[in-house]
């Protein structure tokens, strides 16, 4: 007998010959670009307008794969919200809606603001109190621009390129009826160059064509001469060029030319209508022999799924493949059914949610021997969500430390995918830190404990562990506190496990926008360099008691990060410290030296920021001497020139083919 994978795996193989060419679904483009968090008054979790930004955030995500594109709007007493959703011009439909899925959770949870778009590569979200469609209020003084720090060796040569390449795809996006359009042209060799232009569809055609002539007139005059790639996020248009393809071209291509000059005539006559139907009796004959391998195919996988799930919930059966499950996990202690945990947690009743991540919601339950446990609920749906809970599953069953979530176990036998962990009661720091009231319950000494606590949670992560383990989404959310205020790292499902050897990884960026290090969010090139970048405006954020991506104060509307390195050039970063800790004037040179370990965290070179090994010594050791720190990664360019921090330590070891864009504000 034929064992079933050797058919599981004749079939893949047979497949391929069989069926014509398919149009291949896009990637869904995902990747967080930029969120605008517009100052001003914030709205209340399970508040009135909460419930009416649900609904509206819920309603473009429904519908707005129809076209690509959909706004709606929210009327009840006191509360009035206006929404609007545009995917880019060249995702399926599929890819849309899995874009702006992401979006709205990441939006929801990174967001509590009344008014707040959010782009990412592949569409955007916005939501405002008023009326905002068809009503283009460009302002770019303060805009952000992306660029890559890579010149070309033709500097001229490339910018002229660029200028012709940009004014066509312009002319096309606006002439276009979707406001869309891509092109490509020869740069000085051995480069092609991509463009893209969009508007967001409320726009007029005289609007779309000022939107993008004023981003492509500031491209040009905020960039260094020959920047191999740019793009500046604002509210109402994307213009983006680079030398490698970004954009899809097999989901809208051109329709076939119909005949004309040139073409010759159909032919017609008895061998002309038999060639016709010789495609047609193939089709029809591969296609019968595609379905029947195909039902084969769904009946053999059903049957191994139930017999996995079966193994899973019957302990006196051994299982003989894990399916990417760690072997622990079939410890009978580590399996969980179901039911239990559905009755645990009172059938995931909103009362008991805890929170939420980006691949699951987090409820509190209490099993049968009245342990308290935290249950969390994979999304289904979410595109890579099996991937992620194999991988937390894998890594968390595997490493151990006080300064680590426990991982309890995991359920396979229901509906959906769930993990079990132990249960902190004081939720995350984020809702202790950024509290008005709470912030105050957070002395010098707790939040420096704390500090020490994660940094050596980390450092056992990355260099005392048997696994090498890069987190790749530390913020406060996902600092979880026990009855103590003792801190635990949590959420492992973005964690990336590396063999020892490897120097970095070139990955999908995930993770959270103001966290991550601009070599990740730009390349996508991951190293233990990027957790430490985390860390660092994790450390700034303690100290501060305010949000990276909030305004640090209303004199000089900086970001957090770049406030802290202005009032450090001027020797005056205790102005950085929390107004809640001033009274600790004993402490006040540690909250310095602390501030400035973060800026050590946050330069722009990766191969400048310490270990986590040198920063739990610079921490808790004897020596007060620290390195000076260089210009971190993200800066205003209103009050500092182009910083190209790879150039500024040549005389420092460099990370072969690892190189970074630089995110800029201004």
């Amino acid at each position: 007998m034929v064992p079933a994978n050797l058919w599981f795996n004749l079939i893949l193989c047979l497949v391929p010959l069989l069926l014509p060419p398919l149009a291949v679904e896009a990637d869904p483009e995902d990747t967080a670009v930029y969120l605008f968090c517009d100052q001003g008054p914030n709205y209340s979790r399970g508040s009135a307008f909460a419930r009416g930004l649900n609904l509206v955030l819920n309603s473009l995500e429904d519908k707005v794969s129809r076209s690509g594109y959909n706004i709606t709007s929210y009327e009840e007493t006191n509360v009035t919200i206006y929404g609007l959703a545009q995917c880019r011009g060249d995702l399926s439909s599929a890819d849309c809606k899995t874009c702006i899925s992401t979006g709205k959770q990441k939006l929801l949870q990174q967001c509590n603001n009344i008014s707040a778009s959010y782009i990412l590569d592949g569409c955007f979200l916005r939501y405002e109190t008023y009326k905002f469609y068809s009503k283009l209020k460009l302002d770019l003084d303060t805009a952000l621009i992306l660029y890559n720090t890579q010149n070309s060796t033709d500097r001229k040569g490339f910018n002229r390129t660029v200028a012709l390449l940009l004014t066509d795809v312009i002319n096309e996006a606006i002439s276009s009826s979707n406001h869309f359009s891509t092109k490509s042209i020869p740069g000085p060799s051995p480069v092609t160059i991509y463009s893209l232009a969009q508007c967001f569809r409320d726009l007029t055609v005289a609007e779309c064509r000022e939107c993008l002539s004023t981003v492509k007139k500031y491209l040009f005059k905020s960039l260094p001469e020959g920047a191999l790639g740019a793009q500046v996020p604002n509210k109402y248009c994307i213009l983006r060029y680079e030398t490698y393809q970004f954009f899809n071209t097999s989901v809208s291509s051109p329709p076939p030319p119909s005949p004309g000059k040139g073409f010759p005539a159909p032919t017609t006559g008895r061998n002309s209508h038999s060639k016709s139907k010789l495609p047609i009796i193939l089709g029809a004959i591969g296609g019968g022999v595609i379905l029947f391998l195909l039902l084969g195919m769904l009946l053999w996988k059903r049957k191994a799924i139930s017999g996995l799930r079966q193994k899973l919930i019957s302990p006196d059966q051994a299982p003989t493949e894990n399916a990417g499950v760690p072997e622990g996990l079939w410890d009978t202690k580590l399996g969980f059914k179901y039911e239990t945990l559905k009755t645990a947690t009172d059938n995931f009743n909103p009362v008991n949610k805890l929170g939420e991540g980006g691949f699951g919601a987090v409820y509190k339950g209490v099993l049968p021997d009245n342990r308290n446990v935290a249950v969390k609920r994979l999304f289904i749906n979410a595109r890579h969500g099996m991937h992620e809970f194999s991988n937390e599953v894998q890594l968390i069953s595997q490493v151990k430390h006080k300064n680590l979530v426990m991982l309890l176990g995991c359920s396979l036998d229901g509906p959906e995918h769930l993990l079990v962990y132990e249960y902190l009661p004081n939720r995350s720091l984020d809702q202790f830190l950024f509290d008005p009231n709470k912030r105050k319950t957070l002395d010098w000494q707790k939040r420096f404990d704390m500090i020490v606590a994660i940094a050596g949670g980390l450092a056992y992560l990355h260099e005392e562990s048997e696994i090498r383990i890069i987190h790749r989404d530390i913020k406060a959310s996902n600092i979880l506190l026990d009855e103590n205020l003792k801190p635990k790292i949590a959420d492992f499902g973005l964690a990336r496990l590396f063999a020892r050897d490897e120097s970095h990884l070139s990955t999908g960026v995930t993770g959270t926008l103001g966290y991550m290090a601009p070599e990740y969010l730009m390349h996508g090139q991951l190293t233990e360099k990027a957790d430490i970048f985390s860390f660092g405006v994790l450390l700034l954020e303690i100290v501060s008691g305010k949000k990276n991506n909030s305004v640090f104060s209303e004199e000089d509307m900086l970001p957090l990060l770049d406030a802290t390195w202005k009032h450090y050039e001027a020797g005056t970063i205790s102005e950085t410290i929390d107004p809640c800790l001033k009274q600790s004037i004993l402490h006040i040179e540690e909250m310095c030296r602390v501030a400035h370990i973060a800026l050590l965290c946050t330069q722009g070179s990766a191969q400048m920021r310490p270990t986590m090994s040198e920063i739990v010594v610079m921490l808790t050791g004897k020596d007060n001497t620290l390195p000076l720190p260089t210009q971190p990664a993200f800066i205003d360019l209103n009050n500092a020139e182009h910083v190209k921090a790879e150039s500024e330590v040549a005389d420092r070891t460099s990370m072969n083919d690892v190189t970074s864009n630089v995110v800029e504000a201004r």
